[in-house]
């Protein structure tokens, strides 16, 4: 959410960043034998009922040992978090988004847990590999994935039965064809009803192309891949169908998302692509809405690129500098092992990082979960943007010239070209 006040954050404190590796004498400090507890810092980004739960678990740690007393905080502007670690007095634990894990712990902010990892011997093969893709680099692992969050398409079932169609679509062709006839426009060009955004998540149909952003073995970015050549023409031809004029009119008058007012408890939007925590608001604003969940369709002809996503992150993590790393350690696998991270995602409805956690009967009553669960349980194409120093700036450039490609600002081609000029200089630095 605030992905550009961290990105100029990191920039005007780089040079902190790495004196921090210097100046932390007391990681490896170990506990006073005086037989007092010692006190974790833990800030958390997590607010309102999230915020309660995350404290039920705080309490549940520590009331089942007497060496340990975790101090939990909610804390969501991220920014504070990197000044505490710059200016010397981070907390012992905190939260972050995945996107947020590399450009942080490859510039000096975070803790590298393989360490902690082999000594402790977390199965980190129980990992959902999207999910721990977004926490490592080159080897070396800085965070730990706690919840997860991916796309799905959500339908209407009425209106689409009013169009003819006996269930969702399948294939991109079969998407575009779905939208075009699920859309209402007047005669004066107007519209009433939408069969799906067009300016949807380029990352998740790029991999509906079975399209990449980086090349690991080149070590180069690769958005002129087909892939994303391929989502980008498919935004692009549904955006021009419409024309911006009338989509922005249509957006104005839309009500705000998560909502009872949202487009596609309205009915505004026929098709939608959102994520698990859905169906908990359509649960609460919009309970006769009769709805339902498929994978996000793929490119015709290419069955190997079925069930594709595109996935993100919570993590947890140890700030560079932390006064106890050994007892946060304790704490973080405590609470990323399967008990824990079942019980805290399930009271928020997000998708737990473990393998084996994806059919714990916990999630049963939660509204839309055994979609998403079979979809993680049985999809090799769910994948994370690369983890990579330079990602939030990659990510950024991405989308500042999708919404200009879309506009007819810019071309394909020319648009590929900026992020390349733009993006490449930063891929040089690193080597």
């Amino acid at each position: 959410m605030k992905k550009r006040l961290i990105i100029s954050t990191i920039l005007l404190f780089a040079s902190l960043l790495l004196t921090i590796a210097g100046c932390s004498k007391e990681e490896g400090k170990p506990v006073s034998g005086d037989g007092k507890k010692v006190t974790l810092e833990f800030w958390y980004g997590w607010t309102g009922p999230e915020g309660e739960a995350m404290e039920k678990l705080i309490k549940k740690f520590n009331d089942s040992q007497d060496r340990i007393f975790v101090k939990g905080l909610s804390q969501s502007d991220y920014q504070k978090q990197l000044t505490a670690i710059t200016g010397g007095n981070p907390p012992d634990i905190a939260s972050q988004f995945g996107n947020s894990v590399v450009p942080w712990g490859t510039k000096g902010a975070m803790i590298q847990l393989d360490e902690y990892i082999s000594k402790s011997k977390m199965d980190m093969d129980d990992f959902i590999p999207a999910a721990l893709d977004t926490v490592q680099y080159e080897g070396k692992t800085y965070a730990i994935p706690l919840a997860m969050h991916v796309l799905m398409l959500f339908y209407n079932k009425d209106i689409l039965a009013e169009a003819g169609f006996d269930g969702p679509p399948e294939t991109m062709s079969e998407l575009k064809d779905y939208i075009n006839k699920l859309s209402i426009v007047k005669d004066d060009g107007r519209l009433e009803r939408l069969g799906l955004w067009p300016g949807v998540d380029p990352y998740t149909i790029t991999y509906s192309y079975g399209g990449k952003y980086w090349d690991d073995e080149k070590k180069e970015i690769t958005p002129d891949n087909p892939g994303f050549i391929s989502a980008l023409q498919f935004s692009k031809d549904i955006w021009d169908e419409y024309g911006s004029e009338n989509l922005d009119r249509f957006a104005s008058g839309l009500g705000q998302g998560l909502t009872a007012q949202d487009p596609f408890f309205t009915g505004k939007y026929a098709m939608a692509l959102n994520g698990e925590w859905l169906p908990t608001f359509i649960e609460r604003y919009a309970p006769n809405l009769n709805y339902g969940i498929a994978p996000v369709p793929y490119e015709d002809g290419h069955p190997e690129y079925a069930n594709p996503g595109s996935a993100d992150t919570s993590v947890l993590y140890i700030p560079k500098g932390a006064k106890h790393p050994e007892e946060s350690w304790e704490f973080l696998s405590w609470f990323t092992a399967k008990e824990q991270m079942v019980e805290f995602t399930a009271a928020l409805g997000n998708l737990p990082t473990l393998k084996s956690a994806l059919e714990d009967p916990a999630y049963d009553n939660i509204p839309g979960f055994k979609e998403f669960l079979d979809y993680l349980n049985t999809s090799n194409n769910i994948h994370s943007f690369p983890a990579l120093p330079f990602m939030n700036e990659y990510r950024d450039k991405i989308s500042k010239e999708y919404d200009a490609i879309l506009r007819g600002k810019t071309s394909i081609d020319d648009a590929i070209e900026s992020i390349k000029a733009e993006i490449e200089p930063l891929v040089n630095k690193e080597e």
